[in-house]
């Protein structure tokens, strides 16, 4: 025996539809935030895949207000230095803050190397 008869599944499929498009155009859509660390906005790839400025990074979860903003190359950067940081999330919001601190002294120092060679 059928649960549904089939012009509740057109329905249901219409729907389903509608929903990806509108989550692809969002998707798609510019953020037009810029990354704390380097200034850079969201990024477009070969495949037309947009990697938006994330508003909340690992950390900050919690309180959202007071997370950075980081670019792709930033957000992967400090998502790995927290991981290998804080693996079991046990860390309070000012170790996570002092050890943020910490990563943007790094790509400080790593930029001022760039600059001088």
């Amino acid at each position: 025996m059928k649960l549904l008869d089939n012009k509740t599944e057109a329905k249901i499929a219409a729907l389903k539809m509608q929903i990806d498009a509108l989550y692809k155009e969002a998707k798609a859509r510019p953020s037009y935030m810029q990354c704390h660390i380097c200034g850079d906005g969201d990024f477009l790839t070969k495949s037309n895949v947009r990697l938006k400025v994330k508003d909340v990074v690992h950390g900050y979860e919690n309180r959202p207000e007071q997370s950075p903003r980081l670019c792709w190359r930033h957000v992967n950067g400090w998502a790995h230095s927290y991981s290998s940081y804080n693996p079991f999330n046990h860390k309070s919001a000012e170790e996570v803050d002092l050890h943020f601190a910490e990563y943007l002294a790094k790509q400080i120092m790593k930029e001022t190397r760039k600059e001088k060679a």
